[in-house]
This record gives structure tokens, sequence and C-alpha cells, in this order.
């Protein structure tokens, strides 16, 4: 029965190991947890089982747009699923529930802070639940590397239908995380745990030091074939790189949060279909898309996390087929807003500007969201831009703002009258009756849920102007005919509680949330400027996953082998090399001789690796160490 379910909607004649057990898990009822490394198929895990179970699956997800991109993939495959978010009004949202209720939807997606509304607990009391879904589950945790306390509401769930089932999936758990999951999401004693290694074999591990990345990444596009990623960290840094990339002749495109909805679901399609070759990202590309013959990954600055890392980097070779994950480190060791947590102080600052800037009165605003543009905030608060985005994230796992997605909507539309009261609503207005033909002729369902609307589409049928249409929506919206809601962008920030008389901070969950950063970025560092280690043993060890055996595919496993020194004499060695060339000139037959016994080309190899990752310089056949590495 399994095997014909994956057959039937995901086309696969066998399950990757372990989903199939976790499969059987699920379909006994028991509460599970899943840690599967990126690319490891958890979707199917808990979709599979609910197409075989009876009632709705609810999945609990923290992004719009994985929530977007996992119903549309279901979609596709015949599935019925809707995703519920803070992008819907409330209106949109009731009518959803109610649809839920009488059995239209197999699965339906929500944000997590959906669980701890009044109005759907209410629904939730009679909604028969197949089980319930909690993805990316590390949020739960204050140690994971995207806490969101509202994810600590989960739980609350098991009081209003006991014998409800919970499933818990993430790729990046630590051991501290798991007891986390277990503990707020009220799992049973009993709960099953499936933990895959986090080991990807087919997966290349490099760091790579040069002045000129965008000559690095040109050079290496041009010897390898296949599509690929660049993950940048701001918006005017993926526009950049694009455009350079260009200019050397490679088919690349730009995608971040700013752009509309239609331009990033046009260069992700085009990506997928392999016309354009490479797609320059920020992290909000990636989620929930399955393309498995990604050969290349490049990180163009250091990311935010080990986590984040692995995830965005495990995009590459889904396939199983050999890929490469390039992280393109600074030549300088720079102290910038990178590896800046915000003091208490800056922090109370950044909050009070944002209760002025939306002039919030003392004791109002839980629950109210208002637009935010942060560039033209912090200008005006004389605030930096960075300091802000740093204080936002704080804020929301103190639990007090929350920034949203920025996620351009389409307007949409939904009859509010019966088909007789629109009837005879067109006989009295003649002007509004053809523009309600066009409507019906256009769409279907508008009379049981809202329509996204195409106003492009709308004027070439029926020669109308983009203001004639709008005009009329507003005319049919304004007497009651049907409710219009216009397209929205742009960045908003909702706050989770009241503003206070006095701002205070639980100084443990502040100190517990500054710690992990720190150990964060200090363990990036470390992954990218270690001389000695192999980099998936550090990767893997940061996810309590230890292993003897190195690699033998990352830059620094193929240095050690091609010298012939071994892992752990490399850093000797290249600490040695240092001493010799820092701040003195010496040429390559000074520093071979000055290892004694050691073979001639073990000693080159190690200097070559030195010169291409610019720790050296060579002038003149004269070796100097580079003064800003350290």
């Amino acid at each position: 029965m399994l095997e014909s379910l994956l057959k039937k909607y995901w086309g696969y004649d066998s399950f990757r190991p372990m989903q199939r057990d976790i499969i059987v898990s699920v379909m006994q009822g028991d509460d599970t947890l899943a840690l599967l490394p990126t690319g490891g198929g958890k979707s199917i895990c808990f979709q599979l089982p609910a197409m075989a179970k009876e009632g709705v699956c609810l999945v609990f997800s923290p992004l719009i747009a994985l929530m977007k991109d996992q119903v549309d993939n279901l979609k596709t495959r015949g599935i019925s699923a809707v995703a519920l978010h803070s992008n819907l009004t409330s209106r949109e949202i009731e009518t959803e529930f109610q649809n839920t209720l009488n059995g239209k939807y197999k699965f339906v997606y929500l944000s997590p802070e959906r669980a701890a509304t009044k109005i759907f607990r209410s629904y939730l009391v009679n909604f028969n639940v197949s089980f319930l879904v909690v993805d990316e589950a590390h949020c739960i945790s204050q140690w994971g590397h995207q806490f969101r306390p509202e994810y600590l509401r989960l739980g609350e769930l098991r009081e209003i239908q006991p014998d409800l089932n919970i499933i818990a999936v993430t790729a990046t758990a630590t051991t501290s995380v798991v007891s986390d999951i277990a503990k707020y999401l009220s799992l049973h004693k009993d709960y099953k745990t499936f933990r895959k290694s986090f080991a990807r074999g087919n997966l290349s591990y490099l760091v790579m030091r040069d002045s000129n990345k965008i000559l690095r990444i040109t050079k290496i596009l041009n010897k390898l074939k296949g599509s690929g990623l660049v993950y940048a960290n701001t918006r005017r840094k993926c526009e950049e790189i694009a455009i350079a990339l260009q200019r050397e002749g490679i088919s690349a495109a730009y995608y971040h949060g700013g752009l509309e909805n239609d331009k990033r679901s046009a260069i992700q399609q085009s990506w997928i279909d392999n016309k354009t070759r490479i797609v320059v990202c920020t992290n909000a590309f990636g989620m929930g898309i399955d393309k498995p013959d990604v050969r290349i990954v490049f990180h163009f600055e250091k990311p935010e996390s080990p986590e984040a890392y692995y995830q965005e980097a495990g995009r590459s070779g889904r396939d199983g087929l050999e890929a490469y994950c390039i992280l393109l480190a600074d030549k300088e060791t720079k102290v910038d807003a990178w590896n800046k947590f915000p003091s208490i102080q800056q922090i109370e600052h950044t909050l009070l500007c944002l209760y002025n800037h939306h002039k919030v009165a003392f004791t109002a605003g839980n629950g109210v969201t208002y637009p935010l543009d942060i560039i033209s905030f912090a200008e005006n608060f004389k605030i930096g831009v960075h300091q802000v985005a740093n204080c936002l994230g704080v804020l929301h796992s103190l639990g007090y703002a929350k920034l949203n997605e920025r996620i351009f909507q389409l307007p949409k539309a939904k009859f509010l009258v019966e088909q007789a009261e629109l009837y005879a609503y067109q006989v009295k207005n003649k002007v509004q009756d053809m523009f309600i033909k066009l409507l019906l002729r256009s769409y279907g369902g508008m009379f049981e849920y809202y329509v996204s609307l195409n106003f492009g589409e709308l004027a070439k049928r029926q020669k109308y102007s983009i203001g004639d249409i709008t005009k009329q929506l507003e005319i049919l919206n304004r007497d009651g005919i049907l409710d219009y809601v216009a397209a929205e962008d742009g960045n908003t920030l909702t706050y989770l509680q009241a503003r206070p008389t006095k701002i205070t901070f639980d100084k443990k969950a502040y100190l517990i949330l500054q710690a992990r950063e720190e150990y964060r970025k200090e363990y990036v560092q470390h992954y990218e400027k270690t001389t000695s280690d192999c980099r998936e043993n550090l990767l893997l060890a940061y996810f309590d996953e230890k292993r003897k055996e190195t690699c033998g595919k990352c830059d620094i496993c193929r240095l050690a082998k091609k010298s012939n020194v071994g892992n752990a004499q490399l850093d000797v060695f290249i600490k040695k090399i240092k001493e010799l060339t820092l701040n003195k000139n010496l040429e390559l037959e000074g520093i071979v001789t000055s290892f004694g016994s050691f073979e001639e080309h073990q000693i080159i190899t190690i200097v070559k690796w030195l010169l291409d990752n610019e720790y050296l310089t060579k002038t003149n056949h004269i070796y100097t160490w580079t003064q800003n590495q350290e």
C-alpha cells in the first residue's frame, strides 16, 4: 500500500533509506521525531501517511514562502492543500477553516502563531485531524538557530485533542535541541526517534580565498557543467554579483525578497528548467525547491550559522551525483556587523524607536501589524541598518515583535452575496454587469473563496485600463457585492505583546541567545580558517555526530592526500611556513630546505595551496606571508 501511494503521487518506485521506517511509525500512531539531512526527503515522511489516513493533516511551518512552495507542490500532484498565513484576511482564514471542517483539504499549512488564536482552537475541536506536523522543529528551542517563541504554544494543542499524534521534523538539530523538542511539544514518553547521518557522501566542501571572487567563480563555472546557486547576504550584493557574472558570459539572474512575486516565480522556473544557469540569491531562495541536479553552491560571504550553511550548501547534489559546496572566504579578517550581537541597550533603544515610529501607546499594540521600511526607519532614527536587522531578530526571539516575510500579494476578491442577489444587482447596474461577467468568465470559485486577480489578463480580455479595473472593484466593494483586497508589498512588523510601561528583557533568555549566536559565529570562523580539520567532519561534529575517518574530498583532505603529510601535520607545516615568510623575503628553496628530510614535492604542494588561497604572495621568486592573514 505504501509503495503504491509513493508511485501514484510522487512517481518513485522505492523509498530512500529510513523513509519507510518513519512512515510506518506515523501510521502506527506513534509520536515521531525525524532528523533527516537537507535533501533527505523529509516531506514524504509525513505527506504520504497523511494520504493513507483519514482526516486532514495540519502542518505548522515558520516561513510563508516554504508553506506556499509545499502547497503548490502538493497541488501539482492532485492533492488538495491550502496555506493559511498572515498575508490572508481574517475573512479568508475563517472561510478556509469552514472548508477544512467540510473536508475540502487533505493538508492545511499554518504559521505557528495561528495555533494560539481563539478562532483556530475553536475550530480544532471539531476538525478530523489525521495528525499534526511541526516542520523546522528546531525553532522550538532557544538553542536552535531560529528560535521562535510562538512554537512554544504548539504543545498546548494536545489539551484540545488529547489523542492527537505529533510528528516533528528538522534537518538541523543538536542534542540539546532534540531534548527541547520532546519537552515543549509534550511528546509521549515512548516517542520514536529516527536520525539519519548528516554526511552527504557525494558533496565536496571547499573553502577558497581570492581577492577577486567573481573571477574565481567564473573560472570554476567554465570548467564545471550544470546549474548552481550563489548565496549572498544582501539584496544589493545579489544584484551586483549577478550583473558581474553576466558580463563574464554566465547565464545568471538575481533573486531576493524585494522582487515582485511574478518575477521571482519566473526566475525560479527558468532556473529549474535549466534556462538560467546560476541564481544569485539571499537565503529567501531554495526553501521547498526540489531541483535534484544542482552541481555547485557558492557562498560569496560568510553564512550566518553552521545550520544555515549546511541547509543552503545541501541544496546541491540531491540526485546523489558529485557536487561542490564552496565558501569564498574573505582574504582579510574582518570585524564587522556579522560578528556583533546587539547589546541590551541597543535592543531597548531600537524597540523604543519602533514604538515611537508607529505611535504605539502604552498597553496598546498587541497583535497589531504595521508597515516598516527598515532603511528609512534606520535613517530617521540614526541607527545602523545592520543593527536594526540584528535587533529585530532578537526582539522576535524575546517575544516582543516579529518582522514578517516580504511576500508580494496579488489583489484578491470574493463575492459576498448569493447568485440571486448578484443577478438582481447586475440588472440594475449595467456598467458593473459587464465587469462582473468578465470576472465570472475569468475565474471560478469566487463565491466560495478569495481568488487572486491578474489585472493584466483582465485588461486584455475586455480592453479595460488597469485604472478601470481598480475603479470597478472599488465600486463593487463599496456596494457590498464583493470583498476586494488590494495588492500588498513591503515589510511589515507585528507586535507580539502590548507596549509595556517599562521595557524589561528576560536576562537569562538574552544571555542564552547571545551565547548561542557567538558560538555559531565562532564555529563558522573556525570552519573557514582551519588548515588541518576535515571540513565535513567539522559540520558533522557541530550536529553531535562524531566520525573518525575523514571525508577525503574537502580541500583540506585533498591537500593532505596530495602532499602525503596527513591532516594532523598540515597545521604544523603551515605555521612553520608562516614563521619563515612573515615579514621576511624567502625563495622556495629556502622554504623547502627548512623542512629537512621531507620530500620537496610535499612542501611545494602546500606552498602552492597557500599561494592559491592568498596566504602567501610571490614576487620575483620571493615568497612573503600576506600581512592581513592571521
